[in-house]
């Protein structure tokens, strides 16, 4: 499948409230919370270029640990890293990709080696030899969509372009505390924003109002 372009330059100051809290807390850089407002679920996001071994840690410990890095397919095309061979029947928002290590991490699973491998993935310089395949990172493509709804995927990625940074986010979906077996709605996902002292933003809040974030993963 060919890409459309994608245009994900978006000023802070065109964004709703809480979007632009995010975009400087990603910036600083600090995880954030994002909740899908479609699916009622929510997930930690990182900008994958300043990943560090305590930021991952932070999504190791309170996600179920598979991480994944969602990036425009350019990214994915110019690594030479392939979608995933299975498909699924769900809206072509997103493409799985096959799983990455950085090479030189070892094992891959710590959070040091993980957080590499997101820092690669985020180098423009980076080349297809700096990865072995299969890894502990799930490469996700962020596809033209049919916005809004804004996917979670698509907008973590356009949360951290409008850092400035590569578009590229990792993230990992919130466990729920009450019931570990299961995901945190976005109640329970606020709650522990606020918990942590961490910032929450909401893919519908994303599209509130005039320029926003949503212009960002459209064709």
């Amino acid at each position: 499948m060919v890409a459309s372009p994608v245009t994900w330059a978006v000023p802070v100051i065109d964004l709703a409230p809480q979007a632009g809290a995010a975009v400087l807390a990603l910036g600083r850089p600090e995880p954030v919370v994002l909740i899908d407002s479609q699916a009622d679920l929510a997930a930690l996001v990182l900008a994958a270029g300043a990943a560090e071994p305590s930021t991952v840690a932070v999504l190791v410990r309170h996600t179920s640990g598979f991480l994944c890095a969602a990036m425009p397919p350019q990214v994915p095309d110019r690594l030479r890293i392939p979608v995933s061979p299975a498909r699924d029947l769900r809206p072509r928002d997103i493409e799985f990709g096959i799983s990455v290590d950085a090479v030189g991490t070892g094992t891959g699973i710590s959070a040091a080696a993980r957080a590499t491998t997101f820092r690669r993935l985020a180098d423009p310089a980076a080349v297809p030899g700096d990865f072995t395949r299969p890894g502990h990172v799930i490469t996700v493509r962020v596809l033209t969509a049919h916005l809004p709804p804004v996917t979670l995927p698509g907008a973590a990625v356009a949360l951290v372009r409008a850092t400035g940074g590569e578009p590229v986010a990792a993230y990992g979906h919130l466990v729920s505390e009450r019931d570990p077996t299961g995901l945190a709605g976005a109640r329970e996902a606020r709650e522990f924003a606020r918990r942590e002292g961490l910032t929450a933003v909401s893919t519908a809040e994303l599209v509130e109002r005039g320029p926003s974030l949503a212009a960002a993963v459209r064709p």
